[in-house]
């Protein structure tokens, strides 16, 4: 008995030694213990858990005003200009606020940069291309599926898309007969879904034909959006829950059977008889990719992400766009009117050449900056220099886009819609603000899907808006205002969606 009180008792010390060891360490060895920011956050990662686990995805906020209150306090020896602009938000990383650093931190492919582990596991998706964390392996991964996204490639698979948006104006004609209100948050993404599941898969997931197949798929995919800061605290969460049957599996899960489930008969070939032989995953299985890169579970893992990423940022952008428009019916009018100039058929082409359109819609991407999670990276073997700071080889550095997208600086009045400040910007090169533009990322890391993204909403809104006439139901500002950010920006949890009436059809 005196032997366990023994043990029991050394190990109790050997536990506070430890974490009295962490603690000086974190605080002051740790080779970030020079940059400011609350020591709390400094010490442990369970100041990040209480904002965006238990206050629910407000750490973007906090983090915003780490940096304001920081651009005011003068520590002891350290130069008041210089602390702002970077803090330590955690006890491994560092954020940057600053207008002309993103282009250095988020740089080419002629420097290495490489992503923070603890971060990326919030996808539960260590196979796929956004989740590689090695550089030289992310080159590779990401080489077998750039050209699928390339304008050419995405400009091939116009028919496709056009298809599935007169699917959706089937159901917006039919809202207007019953006179029911339809949620455009659902509706797009039910578009997106289809369009994305199409190219990966040579076939769609069928949201546009099925009403509740629609929802469900909705629900799942904004479930498994807002459970990213969870699972990056407990990663093992997801390991976890792949012991549970398909009986109580909770909408992540569910996710990633289905992403397993649709990889595996390309790999088996059991779907030549009902799908397209020329998609993402056909021709990944085809390729000469190592034979490990073209295994299940990588290949899984890149389906589950995909899908996500490639339908719900695309569908929550058209929402916002829409609540825009909708709200101001002059640019209705105008918009209309640049469309209908359009000679022969409608291609995303032609429409990229609108300047009232390329306007919106660029505008929507600022404004709603729907991926406005930080985006981590490390620079693994040279130190980074920021301003007066070094910040050593290795150390976990982010950005978020919305801070600048949002400042006053770059965009006066930055909450309200005006697509003519792109107008402005365009004619006047020297004084531009694409440079400020983020909403996919820069670098040899930026979103692969940005093409795709693009024709969605440009052949989308044209579409829609040259035919049908709309009124928003029910709906305000506070619908589209970015109420928490998770893994993209979330309205508030009582919000009912940007909905809208469908008054008429220009097509009959």
């Amino acid at each position: 008995m005196a032997v366990l009180l023994y043990i029991g008792i050394l190990a109790l010390l050997s536990l506070a030694v430890w974490t009295i060891y962490g603690v000086i360490y974190r605080l002051y060895l740790s080779p970030i213990a020079k940059f400011p920011g609350p020591k709390l956050a400094a010490l442990t990662l369970w100041y990040e858990f209480y904002y965006n686990i238990v206050l629910n995805g407000q750490y973007v906020f906090e983090i915003k005003k780490m940096h304001e209150k920081y651009e005011q306090l003068r520590l002891p020896g350290a130069d008041e200009l210089f602390q702002g602009p970077i803090v330590r938000i955690n006890p491994w990383e560092l954020h940057i606020d600053d207008l002309d650093y993103y282009d250095e931190l988020y740089a080419g492919s002629g420097k290495k940069r490489e992503k923070y582990p603890w971060f990326v596991a919030g996808g539960g998706s260590p196979g796929s291309v956004f989740e590689t964390i090695p550089h030289d392996l992310h080159r590779l991964r990401r080489s077998a599926i750039n050209h699928f996204f390339s304008n050419r490639s995405i400009t091939a698979i116009e028919p496709m898309i056009k298809a599935k948006v007169s699917q959706l104006s089937d159901i917006f004609h039919a809202h207007m007969i019953s006179k029911k209100p339809v949620n455009l948050r659902v509706a797009f993404s039910a578009l997106t879904l289809d369009i994305i599941s199409d190219y990966c898969y040579g076939e769609s997931f069928g949201a546009l034909k099925n009403e509740k197949l629609a929802m469900e798929w909705y629900y799942m995919l904004e479930a498994v959006m807002a459970k990213a800061p969870l699972f990056m605290h407990f990663p093992w969460l997801l390991k976890v829950m792949s012991l549970l049957p398909d009986s109580i599996a909770g909408p992540v899960l569910r996710h990633h059977r289905n992403s397993r489930n649709k990889v595996g008969r390309v790999l088996r070939y059991e779907d030549t008889d009902s799908a397209r032989q020329d998609t993402v995953f056909h021709t990944i299985r085809d390729s000469d990719l190592p034979p490990e890169e073209k295994k299940l579970n990588r290949l899984a893992d890149e389906g589950n992400i995909l899908i996500g990423a490639g339908s719900e940022t695309t569908a929550q952008t058209l929402a916002v766009l829409f609540f825009y428009l909708l709200e101001n019916p002059e640019m209705i009018t105008r918009l209309r009117d640049e469309i209908s100039g359009v000679e022969g058929d409608i291609t995303w082409g032609k429409l990229e050449k609108l300047p009232f359109l390329s306007g919106c819609v660029t505008e929507a991407l600022r404004i709603g900056s729907v991926a406005a999670i930080r985006l981590p990276r490390t620079s693994p073997t040279e130190d980074l220099k920021f301003k007066k700071w070094t910040i050593p080889a290795g150390t976990p550095t982010s950005m978020t886009n919305i801070y600048i997208h949002h400042s006053p600086v770059v965009f006066p009045s930055p909450l309200k819609f005006d697509p003519t400040r792109w107008m402005q910007s365009k004619s006047d090169p020297e004084h531009g603000l694409e440079k400020y533009f983020l909403p996919f990322s820069k670098g040899s890391r930026a979103c692969v899907g940005m093409n795709l993204a693009y024709a969605e909403l440009y052949l989308t809104t044209a579409l829609l808006i040259k035919r049908f006439d709309f009124q928003l139901f029910e709906t305000t500002a506070r619908d589209v205002k970015i109420h928490r950010v998770n893994f993209v920006t979330e309205m508030a949890p009582d919000s009912k969606g940007v909905r809208v009436r469908v008054l008429g059809d220009r097509e009959g």
